[in-house]
C-alpha cells in the first residue's frame, strides 16, 4: 500500500511541476525567465533549418548537420530553464578532400555549435565553443537567402580568447592559428 501512494504522489507530483511550466517564444531574452520556464518553438521555426547544409569556400568544402533539441539550460545557475535549440555538427575538408575538422560523430551533447536564439528576423545565432581548440569562441548569424528555405547565409566571427602558453598555437600570429569555421559561405541543404 506504501509503494502504491508512494507512485500516485510521485506522479501528481510531476503532474503538478508539469502544470506549473511557462513556455515563452524562442525571440524571448533569457534574461528574467520565471522558475520552470521553457523558450519553446511555438511557431515551428527551427525544423526548417535541421539537416544537412553543404557548402564551399576559399576551396574547402564545409558541412554541418543541424539537430533540434530541448535543451536544459543551467548557465543561468540561479534559474536554469528549458529551451529548443539546435545543435550542430560539422565537417571541414580541403579541396583534396583531406579532412582537416571533424565532429560529425559525436555524441549531440558535445555538438560544438549550439543555438542561442532566433531574431524577429527569422536570423538565428548560435555560438562555437571548441575546447580542443584551446576553447576557441565565435558567434554564427545565419539566415534564408530565399523563400524556398533551401539555401542559408552563414557568417561566423571569431572572439579571440586570451591563450596559456599550454595552447598548442601560442604565440603563433592569427594567420597561422586554426580556422575550422568559414567566416561566410552559403550552404544547400542536402
Amino acid at each position: 500500500m506504501k509503494k502504491i501512494i508512494s507512485i500516485i504522489t510521485f506522479a501528481f507530483s510531476l503532474i503538478y511541476c508539469k502544470a506549473q511550466e511557462q513556455i515563452f517564444p524562442l525571440t524571448t531574452m533569457n534574461n528574467e525567465l520565471p522558475p520552470n520556464s521553457y523558450i519553446k518553438d511555438t511557431e515551428n521555426q527551427l525544423p526548417v533549418f535541421e539537416g544537412i547544409w553543404k557548402g564551399t569556400s576559399d576551396n574547402k568544402t564545409f558541412t554541418v548537420v543541424f539537430k533540434k533539441v530541448k535543451f536544459f539550460d543551467t548557465l543561468a545557475q540561479k534559474n536554469p530553464y528549458y529551451k529548443d535549440i539546435l545543435w550542430g555538427k560539422f565537417q571541414l575538408k580541403d579541396a583534396e578532400g583531406k579532412i582537416l575538422f571533424d565532429n560529425l560523430s559525436v555524441e549531440d551533447q558535445y555538438s560544438k555549435i549550439q543555438g542561442m536564439r532566433i531574431h524577429p528576423s527569422g536570423k538565428y545565432e548560435l555560438v562555437y565553443i571548441d575546447p580542443e581548440l584551446c576553447n576557441k569562441v565565435g558567434l554564427i548569424m545565419m539566415g534564408f537567402t530565399g523563400p524556398s528555405k533551401k539555401e542559408l547565409k552563414f557568417r561566423y566571427k571569431d572572439y579571440p580568447q586570451p591563450l596559456d602558453s599550454s595552447c598548442f598555437y601560442f604565440g603563433k600570429p592569427i594567420d597561422q592559428q586554426p580556422d575550422p569555421l568559414p567566416k561566410e559561405i552559403i550552404l544547400t541543404k542536402q
